[in-house]
């Protein structure tokens, strides 16, 4: 049915009342259509809640100590118990010590090679060699200028005093080498000194010296303040250090 509007009602009144019902429309739409905003985790820890006993022995003033928490019972039931150790006496030491392992021989024949001598030295029928007593006991050997080689006059000598050498174990030989060259070189005089310390080593072991005894030393080229003759070796004789024994706390010997 149509009604007609009142003149008397306002315009601006009646656009008021528009207003308010399109805003009413608008608040009451459908709120499951609206998007869902997703909860943050909680960052709090949740609350233990204590014992009635804990309860009642904070408020008296008194600590319990038999009662626990289900959590502490388990921790206490999973933990093992120590046992109290079970060995009673000290175990005895034994009077003496395990005999030695004894490895019994191989089952297959093994060959055992004794040790290569040196090789012979032969004599040089013009080498300009020759020999001279030291005054300490040993001998002074004198080669040509850049050779190892010894005639047969030094041979000799050398091959007896090495027999004398031989008749005394407590004694060791140093054989002290000295070669020079023309020119600044030091590797080949100290190679030419090594092969004349080789052959009167060879001539001493050959004549009942053992190798232990011998200690070979190949200088080179003498030292600048040296007067004695460049081309040499020298035979010098040590005795081996007798063992003393060490003194006790009184200053006697042991």
């Amino acid at each position: 049915m149509y009604r007609p509007i009142p003149s008397s009602l306002p315009l601006a009144a009646f656009l008021a009342c528009l207003s308010l019902s399109a805003a009413q429309a608008q608040v009451t739409s459908n709120l499951d259509d609206l998007p869902q905003a997703k909860s943050a985790p909680s960052t709090k820890k949740p609350t233990s809640t204590p014992h009635p006993a804990g309860r009642a022995a904070r408020k008296t003033g008194t600590r319990s100590s038999s009662v626990t928490t289900p959590a502490a019972a388990k921790t206490s039931a999973a933990a093992p118990a120590k046992s109290a150790p079970t060995h009673t006496t000290v175990p005895g030491v034994p009077a003496a010590p395990p005999p030695p392992v004894v490895i019994p021989p191989p089952f297959v024949p093994v060959q055992i090679h004794p040790p290569v001598p040196p090789a012979d030295v032969t004599a040089v029928a013009d080498a300009a060699s020759h020999t001279a007593p030291l005054p300490d006991g040993g001998m002074r050997v004198l080669f040509p200028s850049g050779s190892e080689a010894l005639n047969a006059d030094s041979l000799k000598a050398l091959q007896d005093y090495g027999t004398e050498l031989s008749r005394h174990p407590e004694q060791r030989i140093l054989l002290i080498a000295h070669a020079t060259l023309p020119g600044d070189d030091v590797s080949m005089p100290r190679r030419i000194a090594l092969a004349r310390a080789l052959a009167v080593r060879s001539i001493f072991i050959h004549a009942g010296v053992a190798t232990t005894r011998l200690y070979p030393r190949a200088l080179g080229r003498p030292d600048a303040g040296d007067s004695a003759p460049a081309d040499r070796l020298d035979v010098v004789i040590e005795t081996n250090p007798v063992d003393t024994p060490a003194p006790s706390a009184n200053g006697m010997p042991k």
